[in-house]
Protein backbone atom coordinates (compact mmCIF):
# COMPACT_ATOMS: atom_id res chain seq x y z
CA UNK A 1 0.00 0.00 0.00
CA UNK A 2 1.29 3.48 -0.78
CA UNK A 3 1.98 6.05 1.89
CA UNK A 4 0.45 9.51 1.43
CA UNK A 5 1.33 12.82 3.07
CA UNK A 6 -1.63 14.80 4.40
CA UNK A 7 -1.62 18.45 5.54
CA UNK A 8 -4.21 20.05 7.84
CA UNK A 9 -6.06 23.01 6.34
CA UNK A 10 -6.40 24.71 9.76
CA UNK A 11 -3.16 24.23 11.68
CA UNK A 12 -0.73 22.98 8.99
CA UNK A 13 0.01 19.71 10.80
CA UNK A 14 1.55 17.05 8.52
CA UNK A 15 0.83 13.33 8.84
CA UNK A 16 1.56 10.19 6.84
CA UNK A 17 -1.26 7.70 6.16
CA UNK A 18 -1.33 4.33 4.44
CA UNK A 19 -4.27 3.49 2.21
CA UNK A 20 -5.01 1.99 -1.19
CA UNK A 21 -4.75 3.95 -4.42
CA UNK A 22 -8.49 3.77 -5.09
CA UNK A 23 -9.50 4.65 -1.50
CA UNK A 24 -10.74 8.18 -0.76
CA UNK A 25 -10.62 8.49 3.03
CA UNK A 26 -11.77 11.61 4.86
CA UNK A 27 -8.91 12.13 7.29
CA UNK A 28 -9.17 14.44 10.29
CA UNK A 29 -6.22 16.14 11.97
CA UNK A 30 -5.09 14.47 15.18
CA UNK A 31 -4.19 17.85 16.76
CA UNK A 32 -7.11 20.16 15.94
CA UNK A 33 -9.71 17.92 14.25
CA UNK A 34 -9.65 19.89 10.97
CA UNK A 35 -9.96 18.41 7.51
CA UNK A 36 -6.74 17.24 5.87
CA UNK A 37 -5.82 17.24 2.18
CA UNK A 38 -3.17 15.36 0.23
CA UNK A 39 0.12 17.22 0.07
CA UNK A 40 2.87 16.88 -2.49
CA UNK A 41 5.76 14.87 -1.12
CA UNK A 42 9.40 15.72 -1.63
CA UNK A 43 11.14 13.33 -3.98
CA UNK A 44 14.87 12.84 -4.38
CA UNK A 45 16.13 12.49 -7.94
CA UNK A 46 19.42 10.81 -8.81
CA UNK A 47 20.86 11.10 -12.31
CA UNK A 48 23.27 8.34 -13.24
CA UNK A 49 25.47 8.18 -16.31
CA UNK A 50 26.93 10.84 -18.55
CA UNK A 51 25.14 13.59 -20.40
CA UNK A 52 23.46 15.30 -17.45
CA UNK A 53 25.88 18.16 -16.94
CA UNK A 54 26.42 21.24 -19.11
CA UNK A 55 30.14 20.45 -19.26
CA UNK A 56 29.39 17.11 -20.97
CA UNK A 57 27.75 18.78 -23.96
CA UNK A 58 30.43 21.48 -24.15
CA UNK A 59 33.25 18.94 -24.30
CA UNK A 60 31.58 17.09 -27.15
CA UNK A 61 31.14 20.22 -29.28
CA UNK A 62 34.77 21.29 -28.75
CA UNK A 63 36.14 17.92 -29.78
CA UNK A 64 33.94 17.88 -32.89
CA UNK A 65 35.21 21.33 -33.89
CA UNK A 66 38.85 20.35 -33.39
CA UNK A 67 38.46 17.13 -35.35
CA UNK A 68 36.73 18.95 -38.25
CA UNK A 69 39.55 21.53 -38.33
CA UNK A 70 42.13 18.73 -38.56
CA UNK A 71 40.26 17.12 -41.46
CA UNK A 72 40.05 20.45 -43.33
CA UNK A 73 43.75 21.22 -42.81
CA UNK A 74 44.74 17.71 -43.89
CA UNK A 75 42.68 18.06 -47.08
CA UNK A 76 44.56 21.22 -48.10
Amino acid sequence: MPMYRYVCSKCGNEELHLHGINDTPSIKCSKCGGDMFKGISKVGIVFKGSGYYITDSRNNSKTETKSSEKVESAAK
